[in-house]
């Protein structure tokens, strides 16, 4: 099984929010190769600077444990024209656009919070 992780779901497990534990699972089963997991570098950048406006520090420290995982990241060329399709015609924000867009490109269920931007897109989706 694959997965793509949007920024929310994995924000939710280091910060210890509703939902931590499915996801603590899901990396667990991607860190014993039985799942594979994937972040698009815009989720990664929103990963790493919403920590880091906490603390430098703890941004380094929760992104080295995010891959240490098993966590590939989805290089932009791979997706962007995608992303830039799912914001013109849906008008979501960048990022959840290029979540979709990774999850789309590699026939893989999004890992998403419970708001309504991923609506009306044909994609697997888990809301966490």
């Amino acid at each position: 099984m694959r997965y793509v992780f949007d920024t929310e779901v994995v924000l939710r497990f280091y910060l210890g929010e509703r939902g931590a534990e499915r996801v603590r699972e899901l990396l667990e089963r991607i860190e014993e190769g039985k799942a594979e997991g994937y972040m698009s570098l815009v989720n990664l950048t929103e990963f790493y600077y919403i920590l880091h406006r906490k603390s430098p520090e703890i941004a380094e420290e929760k992104l080295n444990n995010l891959m240490a995982f098993g966590i590939k990241q989805v290089d932009i060329k791979e997706s962007w024209k995608i992303a830039a399709r799912i914001k013109a015609e849906k008008g979501i924000p960048l990022g959840d656009a290029f979540a979709a867009a990774a999850a789309i490109s590699l026939n893989a269920t999004l890992l998403a919070g419970e708001d309504s931007d991923f609506s009306g897109l044909d994609i697997k989706i888990e809301r966490i």
